[in-house]
């Protein structure tokens, strides 16, 4: 039988979905922020990324996060809040000025640091135990060029780790509409949980 060809879904689906470039998952979001209790999308987004966690990693009990400076971490933040509740070892990485996080992040942040996750603004060192899991949380939809400086930083951490990486939305550095990568280098995931929408660039190989 010859090998198959193009994109292949790594989990099975029961129906058919339609893809949404950047600019209408935007519009599918805004929409979806206003009709939404103040925090209600992230909290459920950073759920989701938990549970995603249990069933992709059934035997995980390490787990590193890469948290950026915007939303996709806040979704970062509140996955490791419910991982580190159900007795996960946590090392979270928050990145980016605390002044400039947006409002749902800081929350998610502020939720984290009251849950006693482990937080770290440097990213953790090759020696030591290798997490079992680490999640990108870096950039999102929201990414319009390369990760740089501290992010591109986590980026190559997260290529060089042996263990699986579950990135939110989009894997840092890859065009949603595209594939493309942004700049020089970007995020190898081996699951993807989009969020409101599915991107193109998600299937493009």
């Amino acid at each position: 039988m010859p090998a198959p060809t193009g994109p292949q879904p790594v989990l099975p689906a029961t129906q058919d979905w339609p893809l949404h470039d950047s600019a209408t998952s935007r519009r599918i979001e805004h929409q979806a922020l206003a009709e939404a209790a103040p925090q209600a999308l992230m909290a459920r987004a950073g759920l989701a990324v938990a549970r995603l966690a249990l069933a992709t990693a059934p035997g995980a009990r390490r787990v590193w996060i890469a948290c950026g400076p915007g939303n996709n971490g806040g979704d970062g933040l509140v996955a490791a809040r419910h991982l580190h509740a159900l007795g996960w070892q946590v090392q979270a990485s928050v990145l980016g000025d605390d002044a400039r996080r947006p409002a749902d992040a800081a929350w998610a942040l502020q939720q984290a640091r009251e849950a006693g996750v482990p937080l770290s603004t440097a990213l953790p060192g090759t020696s030591g135990t290798p997490p079992d899991l680490t999640i990108d949380a870096l950039l999102g939809l929201g990414q319009r060029r390369g990760p740089d400086g501290a992010l591109a930083d986590a980026v190559r951490r997260l290529r060089a780790t042996v263990a699986p990486v579950l990135a939110i939305d989009l894997p840092t550095g890859l065009c949603g509409d595209t594939g493309r990568r942004l700049g020089e280098i970007a995020v190898v995931a081996r699951h993807t949980l989009a969020l409101l929408t599915l991107k193109p660039g998600l299937f493009t190989a």
